[in-house]
């Protein structure tokens, strides 16, 4: 995904190229500036401060980590790391560590109402999508929270929570069948530009007392995303688990230890999503999402058209030894 292309009027044989990160907090993990030598002779590349603008189009200025000249020979290219310049920095040269996002107030019809809003980020997706006759509604509500926000290593501690509602719209007395809880708490990381890796715990339960099933497992995940250009990139996501602890009966019979997820998409535009649980399993699940922001048709609004279909064993936890098929079609406020 490469947005940014500025020619260099001192050295205009050469083009620099930044790879704009998702957001401020991604790009605080280093920045790769592309310099290609589009002459005919070798050139010396002089890297400078310049600014990028995010995937959320916040615009930022950043600066070379080496600022020492690199050779390139014609028709080829080097991959530079540059970092955020803060903005202490930027006014008056001194450096100055990045402060820990503080307490956001909000004045409501109920009282006042603060908390460190800025350390939440999105998790798995939000969104309530709508089928017909017995695949009802499926509702989502996921996000994570940074406890340790400038705090060095602890960065990368996350808390995070998902519950997914299953509501039986097609019931007279609409009903919430069945509801998955799923908090977690992971250490996540940017290895590189194009790998993220992750591991942790993870529990997931019915919330019940009566006819409860409950799993905790311990997991590890990555995340590869590859740019193909235009603004689309590519992810690749398999992610391991172990079982601990009692309570899960024979569920890991059909969630099994692994899956896979890729996805591709555009900032901005189309995306499409997909998951295959127990992939080596002989009951496996699998789940596709598409979502397109509803900004682009003219809605202005931030919400993304969402759509959302399943098939395989355990869609909801009290059915994990059922197999079904389902569809549906709604809003998303994150993908």
């Amino acid at each position: 995904m490469i947005a940014l292309a500025l020619l260099l009027a001192a050295q205009p044989q050469l083009r620099i190229v930044a790879e704009p990160p998702a957001s401020a907090a991604a790009a605080e993990a280093g920045v790769s500036v592309f310099v290609l030598n589009e002459g005919t002779t070798p050139a010396d590349a002089e890297p400078r401060a310049m600014e990028v603008v995010t995937a959320d189009r916040a615009t930022l200025r950043i600066e070379p980590v080496d600022a020492a000249p690199t050779r390139i020979a014609p028709g080829g290219f080097a991959k530079l790391r540059y970092r955020i310049v803060p903005v202490q920095q930027a006014a008056t040269g001194a450096p100055v560590r990045p402060t820990p996002a503080g307490e956001t107030q909000v004045a409501t019809a109920q009282g006042s109402r603060a908390g460190l809003l800025d350390r939440f980020e999105a998790h798995e997706p939000i969104y309530g999508a709508f089928g017909t006759g017995s695949d009802g509604a499926k509702l989502q509500v996921s996000l994570a929270f940074r406890p340790f926000d400038g705090a060095g290593l602890l960065d990368d501690v996350r808390l995070a929570w998902t519950q997914t509602m299953f509501w039986a719209i097609d019931r007279s007395s609409g009903p919430f069948r069945s509801t998955n809880y799923s908090p977690e708490v992971y250490y996540q990381r940017r290895v590189t530009d194009r790998i993220v890796a992750g591991g942790g715990y993870a529990h997931d339960s019915n919330g019940r007392d009566a006819g409860s099933i409950d799993v905790n497992r311990l997991f590890a995940a990555v995340t590869y995303t590859l740019p193909v250009g235009d603004g689309w990139q590519v992810e690749a996501t398999p992610r391991l688990w172990t079982y601990v602890g009692t309570g899960y009966r024979d569920l890991d019979r059909y969630w099994g230890n692994m899956s896979l997820g890729a996805a591709i998409g555009q900032v901005d535009g189309l995306r499409v999503a997909a998951t295959l649980r127990n992939p080596t399993g002989q009951r496996r699940a699998g789940e596709l999402y598409l979502s397109y922001p509803l900004a682009r048709i003219g809605a202005g609004t931030g919400f993304y058209l969402f759509g959302q279909a399943f098939t395989g064993y355990g869609e909801a936890i009290d059915d994990y030894a059922l197999r079904s098929s389902s569809a549906r079609l709604g809003i998303a406020f994150t993908r």
